[in-house]
């Protein structure tokens, strides 16, 4: 097993530098002049324009560039938003893109982790419960509004509970995100002295978190419930009809256990395969629910940091990409991880197709 994990740290090794690799030159071949984000590029001159890209570093070769993006990367840093950046005493200061990219990074994960496990907490027993009744009022009810959500953009889906849910019912907060820590005393006496009409009082708080995070965990478990809970179904069909299952009713034991202590554990793992195959869509998913719901992770990050007046902030763009393929990569290893732990079979049948292939050779 653990010459397995090392296997695979080394292809997301190497997935990721491909993937830097990619970003960075599509980035080259946009037509932006970071130099905007400096300078007025309609009223600068030659020479100020040129000081610019040599204060972004963007005058060098694009070998140089990358290099030193991938060294300071090595060393943790990140580099600095362009947007934010000024010169001072001869050195490049602004936002750390290693700190914007990780509060995102938490609250884009957050989203993704609660929403699986409503979904599972919701597919596993509908899926289940199903099987043990196929074809009855149920078992159809369910599949047809598991389908009507499958088909709908979670976008569509979003806007739906926001407008009913949220602002027409007020059930629950259509919007807006707290924190897990609570707000400080000054930052409650700025908000009362300084911000606008219609801005909310700062929130904080594990219940208060948790509570501006139902709608968009529901909306992502939504989208995906259909899919988990036909797999889960279609799987324990199978599962229910192995001789071991009804060598265990046969034995007495009762169906609620028989259901839980032999076929779910044999039938969940495909759900396990797909939750890694789906870390990507989730990730993808993740991004439309934060615009609706004005979430600040790595979705509106990242159209923020493409939407600039001035150009595209590069630090910020590859920063979000290679977290967002790092999480998807470490899911899939977790995954792997995970379905081994529940099979261990799979990495003994691995190894036999592979002498087998050697012997044919």
């Amino acid at each position: 097993m653990l010459g397995y994990t090392l296997r695979r740290l080394a292809v997301a090794v190497v997935l990721l530098w491909i993937l830097s690799v990619i970003t960075f030159v599509i980035y080259l071949k946009v037509p932006a002049d970071p130099a905007g984000f400096i300078v007025d590029l309609q009223h600068a001159s030659p020479a100020q324009i040129a000081h610019a890209h040599h204060i972004l570093g963007t005058d060098r070769p694009a070998v140089v560039q990358y290099e030193k993006y991938v060294v300071r990367l090595l060393h943790g840093d990140l580099g600095v938003s362009w947007p934010t950046v000024v010169f001072f005493n001869g050195h490049v200061q602004g936002a750390a893109v290693g700190h914007m990219v990780w509060s995102a990074s938490l609250v884009t994960g957050a989203l993704v982790f609660g929403g699986f496990v409503l979904l599972l907490l919701v597919a596993v027993p509908l899926g289940t419960f199903a099987a043990t009744r196929p074809r009855s009022l149920v078992d159809r009810l369910s599949l047809g509004v598991s389908v009507a959500a499958i088909s709908t953009h979670p976008l569509v889906v979003g806007l739906l509970l926001q407008l009913f849910v949220g602002n027409r019912w007020k059930l629950l907060p259509a919007s807006g995100y707290c924190t897990m820590r609570q707000p400080s005393a000054a930052a409650i006496a700025a908000w009362k002295r300084f911000a606008p009409t219609g801005v909310p009082e700062p929130c904080g708080g594990a219940g208060e978190w948790a509570w501006h995070l139902l709608l968009p965990w529901l909306t992502f478990a939504l989208f995906f419930v259909a899919l988990y809970m036909r797999i889960v179904r279609a799987r324990m069909l199978e599962v229910l009809e192995e001789p071991w299952v009804r060598t265990a009713r046969a034995k007495g034991a009762s169906e609620l256990h028989v259901i839980r202590a032999h076929a779910l554990r044999n039938a969940i793992a495909p759900v396990v395969t797909m939750t890694a195959m789906d870390a990507g869509m989730a990730i993808g998913i993740a991004m439309y629910i934060e615009t609706v719901f004005g979430l600040p992770g790595l979705g509106r990050t990242m159209i923020r940091a493409l939407a600039g007046l001035q150009g595209y902030d590069l630090p910020v763009i590859l920063a979000v990409t290679l977290v967002a393929a790092a999480a998807i990569i470490v899911l899939n290893l977790v995954a792997d991880l995970v379905l081994i732990a529940i099979d261990p079979t799979v990495t003994r049948r691995g190894r036999g197709r592979q002498r087998l292939l050697g012997r044919a050779a």
